[in-house]
């Protein structure tokens, strides 16, 4: 494999076009490094793929990027994602129309948010009824519902009686 270096494009969903010089040796992992230097992209969000007849994910931060069949003036697709496992905020509203923060993981349950929100509003989880988007939220992860950062989760009371 040549070790020479060439430019290739990254691009970005806006549109928007940057050239990077790479070597066909490098990892991917090193590419997400670069791009994270030249773009402020952290590596963790970065999802690359290469266009070239098919689309091929450069998914395999080992692999070396001639492996995936890179050549010069190449362009690269980067598609900038949320990581499960970083918080995020989120917004809870009552049923007076009152607005609370809280910082989440998208990966969190349900129920345990619902613990989280009886520690700190004080509505017991069995008269809580959470829902985005139109959807009550029953089991599963706060994901499962579409939330994600900056959304607005609605937290109305379970009527007593019967």
């Amino acid at each position: 494999m040549d070790t020479f270096n060439m430019e290739i494009n990254i691009k970005m969903l806006d549109g928007s076009c940057h050239t990077l010089e790479v070597n066909p040796a490098w990892a991917v992992g090193y590419l997400k490094i670069r791009i994270q230097e030249k773009l402020g992209v952290p590596c963790n969000t970065q999802k690359l793929m290469f266009v070239n007849g098919h689309s091929t994910h450069l998914s395999d931060d080992s692999k070396p990027l001639g492996w995936y069949s890179l050549h010069r003036g190449a362009t690269v697709s980067l598609l900038v994602t949320q990581p499960v496992n970083q918080p995020v905020q989120v917004f809870l509203r009552n049923e007076k129309g009152v607005t609370t923060t809280y910082d989440i993981k998208l990966d969190e349950t349900v129920s345990h948010f619902k613990s989280r929100v009886q520690s700190r509003e004080g509505v017991p989880v069995s008269q809580q009824r959470l829902n985005h988007q139109g959807r009550e939220m029953n089991e599963g992860k706060l994901s499962d519902y579409n939330v994600t950062a900056m959304s607005t989760i609605d937290l109305m009371l379970r009527l007593r009686g019967g």
